[in-house]
């Protein structure tokens, strides 16, 4: 029976190791060797650097454009690959996370100086160090958080409470970030942090108006066949004719080269679907559609155990 029992017992541990390394080869998922917590600063000699979906140079790249040297990555853990003598760090860009190299950076003495470089690379045209104006918070989730720094990635102001829904917060400086957000230094009872002005009414509403200008500009020049004829109807006959003289080969080559372009726009994205699909899963919102279940390995590995278990009590039984 003990024997039984031992056999049992080594068939369950092999089908839990196997359903962990199927796992890993099913989504590539590589976890850090390690957990950090410190900031790193972009210097390459290229100009910038790539993140990608695995610690391996030949992964899927996850962002379009390189990230720029002077950007600071919050180094969330550590991969040691010792084939290439390389340190790649697990970290957060542009809500994808994955690895970025680091021999291509270099480490921050402290948040301050990772802060004092990402404002740097902003440039002083987008940075107003002596803001004195007042917004109305305003968030989807109705409230908000105050930040250590310009970015979700520099955590949370400890020990202060969520800023709520229409609460007036007076801004002392503001700056536009190199990946387009705008932030905002504020105060929250007395404690100082950084404030996503993008959730805030005075944004959202010039937001709209731009948005509604440019509905608005799209409509005036989107004049249909049958406006224009309804216009020419109104001229003189000498003014309709010269309205109506070259507008036809003008509308002709513009439909041609809208045909041209589309049709050329159509084959390179195409081809890059497999990358785009890959960048999307590494988001935090991921849609897994469910396979068959004779498609799924887990399940044959459970059938095989299963089988096997009987086998062995079978084989016991009869030769008690």
């Amino acid at each position: 029976m003990k024997k039984l029992a031992k056999s049992f017992l080594v068939m369950i541990l092999g089908l839990l190791m196997s359903v962990n390394v199927m796992a890993d080869v099913q989504t590539g998922k590589t976890e850090p060797d390690y957990p950090t917590d410190y900031y790193m600063i972009v210097e390459s000699k290229a100009g910038g650097i790539d993140i990608y979906s695995q610690p391996d140079l030949e992964s899927t790249k996850l962002n379009d454009e390189q990230i720029p040297n002077g950007t600071a990555l919050h180094i969330e853990g550590e991969v040691e690959d010792t084939e290439n003598n390389r340190t790649w760090g697990y970290t957060e860009y542009h809500g994808m996370y994955g690895y970025a190299p680091l021999d291509e950076c270099r480490p921050a003495d402290s948040r301050k100086e990772a802060i004092d470089s990402e404002l740097y690379i902003a440039g002083k045209d987008h940075v107003n160090y002596n803001a004195d104006y007042d917004v109305n918070a305003y968030a989807e989730e109705g409230t908000q958080k105050l930040y250590q720094g310009p970015g979700k990635k520099y955590g949370e102001v400890p020990g202060v409470r969520d800023i709520e829904n229409g609460e007036t917060l007076h801004i002392t400086q503001d700056a536009e970030m190199v990946d387009g957000s705008h932030w905002g230094v504020t105060r929250v009872d007395g404690t100082e942090g950084w404030v996503d002005l993008e959730k805030t009414e005075e944004w959202k509403a010039e937001h709209l108006d731009t948005v509604e200008e440019s509905v608005d500009a799209v409509a005036e020049v989107s004049v249909t066949p049958t406006e224009a004829a309804k216009a020419t109807e109104t001229l003189a006959p000498t003014e309709a004719a010269e309205a109506t003289e070259t507008p036809t080969p003008a509308i002709t080559e513009e439909t041609d080269e809208a045909e041209n372009t589309e049709k050329d726009s159509q084959e390179p994205e195409a081809e890059n679907t497999d990358a785009k699909d890959i960048r999307e899963a590494s988001g935090q919102n991921v849609k897994v559609t469910a396979s068959r279940w004779y498609q799924n390995p887990f399940t044959w590995i459970a059938v095989i155990a299963v089988l096997a278990v009987a086998g062995l009590l079978i084989y016991h039984n009869k030769k008690k």
